[in-house]
């Protein structure tokens, strides 16, 4: 399979990706606009360093998402399969196991919950 980056800038000026087959089908895209050149072309190096190796997540009804955010704190948020977020973590924690343990505890606890109005 043969495919092409393409990097260009959109109407409203900000700068994307699309990788393209060359059967001219598009396979991916950026989702995003960049306000930089530059910043579409960082995205582009993560893609290809990253997404090689990136497993797949089953979002089927749903699923947890972890992740770093720009701060360096690890959060969670349960994601529907219609992209949906339906819970998030609320807190950044100091390190992923502790984001995990957060995870685990609304596993646990969650189904069992009373539910009080306030």
């Amino acid at each position: 399979m043969s495919a092409t980056i393409e990097l260009y800038e959109d109407s409203a000026g900000e700068w994307r990706w699309r990788l393209r087959h060359d059967n001219g089908n598009v396979i991916a895209d950026s989702g995003e606009g960049y306000a930089s050149k530059r910043g579409a072309k960082d995205a582009i190096g993560r893609i290809k360093q990253h997404g090689v190796d990136a497993p797949v997540l089953d979002v089927d009804p749903s699923a947890f998402e972890l992740y770093e955010d720009k701060g360096g704190e690890w959060r969670w948020r349960l994601r529907h399969r219609n992209g949906n977020i339906l819970a998030d973590s609320g807190e950044g924690y100091a390190s992923r196991s502790a984001a995990e343990d957060g995870i685990d505890s609304v596993k646990r606890n969650g189904p069992g919950a009373e539910q009080e109005e306030r």
